[in-house]
């Protein structure tokens, strides 16, 4: 059973069967549809106006120089281009000039329509398609085809349009060509000023920079290992004049001393040698910068002002000196003149190697610097050497426009005058017509399915309820189910006494498996949504296959005691009946008819009563109703339909089987799946009242009077004959 809160949520969810018996059922309307829609084409076909296609194949024939050797700058795909080629050639200007060509007379002899007008007349009856190639070598195919009332108008539009394609194509690659090789002339001529500046760039750098260029630096290295040799030869020679100094600042030979110009070692010229010697011990260790290095320099530089003060004094001597003090003199004075010269070379010696050691350290400054600008100027370099060789293909791509051996179009096949219209083509308004009409049905059918919310296959009924159909009963003809009038003893509904080989007769009989599976099911309850779904006639007809078929002791209780209707059924007029019982008013033998149905018992409602919840509810009902299993084999209720009175929810609580009763077409789907959802426990179901066509699916009868599987009597003499 469907478990849905929403009854509607299943109304739509069509299966293929539901959707075949819906076609079986309405074929009427579906034939009806197709042949209205072939009449309504075939009208289409004799009254419209005939018009005439003509059409024009145009061949787009590949570049002949192949790509490698020269490539196109038109490198939008056919189908881009050929859509911008329709939008040119469409446009004002050329619709016009067609027009002048073509004459405005011949396009509108009557002289109704405006220039703007004809222009759109003529884009409408234009065509346009592209057959692309089946593969890259496969050259495409472009269709032209202009529609006209006048077929001989229609050819030379056509070919006015294919010969405006054909020359728009070729100025539109020619144009896209010269603008392709123009704009890379004036790139090329603003990078030429672009390299050109940073040139210029890395040349003032370089000028500026000279000597310190990470290209120089090998050399400042070289330059800096020479000088400081020979700042250190310069050093070792200073030490060897004082050195030599100081030995002509002792006695000279013939024991005379030379004190006469020998420093005395407590003299300023005496802490000047000291000095002097003191700082070429640090310079030999540290650098020119060292702290010890600049105090033993500033000392020395301090005393040497010194030792020049103290030899401006005059000396007190006898005015004689012999020639040996003269010569010792002399080379003093030479050694002494020699030391300044060497100190002069120290001193510039120092000053190269300081400006050496600077261009060293600022070397990697200037390589970061050179190197972002000869980066720019190699990657503006390469733009234009890109961009040059860019021109030289884009000149030869326009020289390949120029000489027509790029891609072009060519008439394949040129328009022709049509001698048949196009148009009504009754290979089509024929089919069409049919499918519109068709279409038109099918809409009619999906509205009356929908707006009929009702059950109409069993299919649909057992998937949506979730429950089994244990008969589906077809419509009863009385005038056809019948070999023998039945005599009116009982209502002719009753098929399975009246009719009993009748087809709907048959599928009652299909719930005895059902009811005779479980020996507990033995009060069987059946109910139906409303009124109407033929409840009463079907609860009769399940006990009369027990009662009648199998001769079992059956007792039908009509349980509906606002309208009973099982006594009209079986034409019997109770005086007493379910009401008096249960209010004690007679014994339960004394209500009971014995039926002209064998084995079939009736308890009659008896009379109408107004509520009939304080009966059933009363415990006399549980009473009687275990009184009626000990006395009969079965026990069938008839209760009132679920949906108008609440009768049913308590009657259930003695059923051991519910049957629910479904009228096809009738009964709302959403009227059986909320019955369903407040019983909860419905056995199964029966489908009443189903059309023949749905029932023919399933069974083949005869008149309705007799059922039989597979085909009728009569066939199988007509084939052996």
């Amino acid at each position: 059973m469907a478990s849905e809160d929403d009854p509607g949520s299943e109304l739509g969810a069509y299966g293929v069967e539901d959707l075949i018996e819906v076609a079986e059922r309405r074929r009427a309307w579906l034939l009806a549809g197709a042949i209205a829609g072939l009449a309504l084409g075939a009208v289409a076909w004799l009254v419209l106006p005939p018009r005439y296609t003509s059409q024009t194949t145009i061949l787009v024939e590949p570049q002949e120089v192949p790509d490698a050797f020269v490539k196109s700058t038109v490198t939008v795909d056919i189908e881009n281009r050929l859509r911008t080629l329709h939008e040119r050639v469409t446009s004002f200007a050329n619709l016009n000039a067609i027009i002048d060509r073509i004459g405005a007379d011949r396009l509108d002899p009557d002289g109704d329509h405006t220039r703007e007008a004809l222009m759109s007349e003529l884009t409408r009856n234009l065509s346009v398609d592209l057959k692309a190639g089946k593969t890259a070598a496969t050259s495409n195919v472009v269709e032209i085809a202009y529609t006209d009332d006048d077929p001989v108008l229609a050819k030379d539009l056509a070919s006015e349009f294919s010969s405006t394609f054909i020359s728009e194509n070729t100025k539109d690659r020619t144009q896209q060509a010269q603008s392709t090789a123009d704009f890379l002339d004036r790139e090329l001529d603003r990078l030429r000023v672009e390299v050109s500046a940073a040139e210029q760039r890395v040349r003032e750098f370089k000028e500026k920079r000279m000597g310190a260029l990470p290209s120089q630096l090998e050399s400042n290295l070289r330059s800096l290992d020479r000088l400081n040799l020979e700042l250190n030869a310069n050093l070792e020679a200073q030490t060897a004049l004082q050195q030599r100094l100081a030995l002509l600042a002792g006695p000279i030979p013939g024991g005379r001393p030379g004190g006469a110009f020998a420093p005395d070692p407590g003299s300023a010229a005496g802490a000047l040698l000291e000095a002097r010697r003191k700082l070429r011990e640090v310079e030999l260790v540290y650098t020119d910068s060292h702290p010890n290095v600049v105090q033993a320099r500033e000392r020395a530089e301090a005393l040497e002002r010194d030792a020049a003060e103290e030899a401006r004094r005059p000396r007190n001597d006898t005015g004689y000196v012999d020639p040996a003090t003269l010569a010792a003199r002399r080379e003093a004075e030479a050694a002494r003149i020699e030391s300044e010269a060497r100190r002069r070379e120290e001193v510039r010696l120092r000053a190269e190697i300081a400006e050496l050691q600077r261009r060293v350290e600022t070397t990697p400054q200037m390589e970061t610097e050179l190197l972002t600008l000869t980066r720019d100027y190699d990657n503006l370099t390469k733009q234009y050497q890109d961009l040059l060789s860019k021109k030289f293909a884009a000149s030869m791509a326009k020289n390949l426009e120029q000489a027509q051996k790029a891609e072009r179009f060519n008439v394949l096949r040129p328009a022709r005058v049509p001698t048949t219209p196009s148009f009504p083509n009754p290979l089509l308004v024929l089919p069409a017509g049919a499918g519109v009409g068709l279409a038109f049905v099918l809409l009619l059918i999906a509205i009356t399915e929908f707006r009929n919310a009702s059950f109409r296959s069993v299919a649909r009924l057992a998937r949506l309820t979730g429950l089994p159909v244990v008969a589906s009963v077809p419509r009863i003809d009385g005038d056809r189910i019948y070999e023998e009038r039945p005599n009116g003893e009982v209502d002719a509904r009753l098929v399975v006494f009246t009719a009993p080989e009748s087809a709907p007769a048959e599928q009652y009989r299909s719930f005895l498996p059902v009811v005779m599976e479980d020996p507990e099911r033995r009060v069987v309850l059946v109910t139906s949504a409303a009124r109407g779904d033929g409840k009463s006639l079907s609860c009769m007809n399940l006990a009369l296959t027990l009662a009648c078929d199998l001769g079992r002791q059956v007792l039908l209780i009509d349980g509906d005691m606002r309208r009973p209707t099982a006594h009209r059924l079986l034409r019997e007029r109770p005086e007493r009946g379910l009401v008096d019982t249960l209010r004690r008013q007679a014994s339960f033998r004394d209500c009971v008819i014995r039926t002209r149905i064998p084995n079939l018992t009736l308890l009659p409602a008896g009379r109408p009563t107004r509520n009939p919840l304080g009966l059933i509810t009363d415990p006399a009902f549980l009473e009687l109703i275990e009184q009626a299993r000990k006395e009969y084999d079965y026990i069938f209720i008839d209760s009132p339909p679920m949906l108008p009175v609440v009768d049913t929810r308590f009657l259930r609580k003695v059923a051991d089987f519910v049957v629910f009763v479904v009228r096809a077409d009738a009964t709302p789907r959403d009227a059986v799946l909320r019955s369903m959802r407040e019983l909860r426990s419905v056995g199964g179901l029966v489908f009443n009242h189903v059309s023949p066509g749905s029932f023919r699916r399933y069974y083949y009868y005869d008149a309705y009077s007799r059922y039989s599987y597979g085909e009728p009597a009569g066939e199988d003499a007509e084939r052996e004959s």
